[in-house]
């Protein structure tokens, strides 16, 4: 039993004895003229408690369905990196990927998982061409930036990706894409 559950039945149990109180009170004929007032007050307290008990449970409601429907996006946008043709990575303004896609895991051949709170430009051997793109994402109006860059991934052989850096509107990630330049091929 829950919580509000609990405070609900407790609640509706203080109404029924109050209603009795209330009856008891109008049989009693040497009772102080404080009783009924008390009572009246009380009453008034506890439909106030049964109203905004009504309401919590209409929020909780609420929150479930929309915690339901956050599991159902963020389930989809996990489906969606597993099958995005190209290496995509989220980025923090600084450059520190805080989210890959399998394909950015195979381009710089490192486990997804670990990829995430790196400095992506330990995988570029073009810093100073990264640097001017994160500048450039940084300036007024710096929607997207496009640039070719020379890629080190772990224990291969560098290679060249046309890197395409766009700053998400809706939230502070950044997203880049990688895929391969003219002439390159695409990570097996």
């Amino acid at each position: 039993m829950t919580q509000l559950h609990t405070l609900t039945v407790r609640t509706t149990a203080a109404l029924g004895r109050l209603a009795d109180l209330q009856r008891r009170a109008e049989h009693v004929t040497s009772a102080t003229p404080v009783i009924k007032p008390a009572l009246k007050e009380l009453a008034s307290a506890l439909e106030e408690l049964q109203v905004a008990n009504e309401h919590l449970q209409a929020q909780i409601e609420e929150l479930a369905a929309s915690r339901v429907r956050a599991d159902d996006v963020s389930r989809r946008f996990e489906e969606f990196l597993k099958v995005v043709p190209i290496a995509c990575i989220w980025s923090d303004p600084q450059g520190v990927i805080l989210e890959a896609n399998d394909m950015s895991a195979a381009l710089l051949n490192v486990a997804r998982p670990r990829l995430a709170g790196k400095p992506l430009m330990l995988f570029l051997s073009d810093r100073p061409r990264f640097f001017d793109a994160l500048a450039a994402l940084s300036a007024p109006g710096g929607g997207a930036v496009e640039t070719d860059i020379t890629v080190r991934p772990r224990e291969r052989r560098p290679r060249l990706v046309r890197l395409t850096g766009r700053v998400l509107e809706s939230e502070s990630r950044w997203c880049w894409f990688l895929r391969p330049a003219e002439g390159e091929e695409a990570p097996a």
